[in-house]
């Protein structure tokens, strides 16, 4: 990334592609199993996601992606994570 040459491979938008999948089904089967879903949590999920999606979507063919949306992609990646396992 320092060097300047951080892209955007396919993995990463097959995996952007992969969490709102994921997340549907763990929300619906939550859901069909009568326990409470937290809206709000779920709803800034989608937001971040959202942005995620945005971001590798419009970068995914340059060959080369500026620092700042990577590490942006990177970031907004970990608070996901942590909004998922840290928030109760």
């Amino acid at each position: 990334m320092s060097a300047g040459t951080a892209r955007f491979t396919p993995a990463m938008l097959h995996g952007a592609l992969t969490m709102p999948v994921t997340g549907v089904l763990l929300v619906g089967f939550n859901q069909m199993d009568d326990q409470a879903v937290n809206n709000v949590k779920i709803g800034l999920k989608l937001v971040i996601l959202v942005a995620i999606l945005g971001l590798v979507h419009v970068e995914r063919d340059e060959e080369q992606v500026a620092k700042g949306a990577f590490g942006a992609v990177g970031l907004l990646t970990v608070a996901n994570i942590f909004i998922a396992v840290l928030w109760t």
